[in-house]
């Protein structure tokens, strides 16, 4: 089901997710959960979406995406459909990279934002299997972005230069998510 998505200012996307538990793994409403964040992600064309942006304070975030659904991305590739639970990120260099990021939360804005080149990551899926690797890529700051959302952390608040922030059409920019 397609959830209406709450934006900057919603005190749900202010405050720290809570846990999944482990028996909530494969649970009904859990899998509800995933399938109204996925059919929300894809109803607004973004490439990740987290529970908080659909009034949901889980841990839980979505991410895919395919270069050939998108014009707003050049070379990023393909990412099939990563259910991610109780993330965790470790940043694995302290080279940055700047790009102009976008939110569902805050449509048609896109602000340049740098993160942590290189991550490693953790992280359960739906049916509590763990999963780890490492990215340095664009996956790397989407994830990046979508866990920010499960600590009460919209991109504009890792903006070095609120200069930046502009409304900008969304079929022509960079945005990450």
């Amino acid at each position: 089901m397609i959830v209406p998505i709450r934006k900057m200012g919603d005190p749900c996307l202010l405050v720290r997710s809570s846990e999944v538990a482990a028996g909530d793994f494969n649970q009904t409403e859990l899998l509800q959960l995933i399938q109204d964040l996925r059919d929300t992600q894809h109803h607004l064309g973004g490439v990740g979406i987290a529970a908080p942006q659909i009034g949901v304070n889980k841990r839980v975030v979505l991410i895919e995406y395919y270069q050939r659904d998108t014009t707003r991305y050049a070379n990023v590739g393909d990412c099939p459909l990563r259910v991610i639970i109780n993330p965790e990120i470790e940043f694995l260099t302290d080279e940055h990279a700047v790009f102009n990021e976008g939110c569902l939360s805050l449509p048609g804005l896109r602000g340049k934002v740098s993160r942590p080149a290189g991550i490693a990551y953790k992280y359960y899926d739906q049916f509590g299997e763990l999963h780890s690797g490492e990215d340095f890529g664009f996956f790397a700051r989407v994830m990046q972005h979508e866990c920010d959302h499960l600590d009460g952390i919209l991109y504009p608040f890792r903006m070095q230069d609120l200069r930046s922030l502009a409304f900008i059409d969304a079929e022509t920019s960079d945005a990450a998510s």
